[in-house]
């Protein structure tokens, strides 16, 4: 568990998420704030996007009330990045 505050908490993504990924990446409503509407996931395409990632980036379950409910992802900033924004 990476946070915990009241019913809300903020998990690393594990295997078995791939499918509640792979049901809101194949929902148009999703989708057009996405990767656009005509670009659904299915279970292989969010293997190779979620799963197969840079040692860097830590990739989230958001959970409310023991059902989960969204996916967040951060990662630390380099140097050049954090200048350029000003951080």
């Amino acid at each position: 568990m990476i946070y915990k505050d009241g019913s809300i908490i903020v998990r690393e993504l594990r295997e078995e998420d791939n499918h509640l990924l792979a049901n809101w990446l194949s929902n148009p409503e999703v989708l057009q704030y996405y990767e656009g509407r005509d670009n659904p996931f299915d279970l292989e395409k969010v293997s190779e996007k979620f799963y197969n990632c840079e040692e860097n980036e830590m990739k989230c379950m958001i959970v409310f009330d023991s059902v989960e409910i969204g996916y967040i992802q951060f990662y630390e900033l380099d140097e050049e990045t954090r200048n350029l924004w000003v951080y």
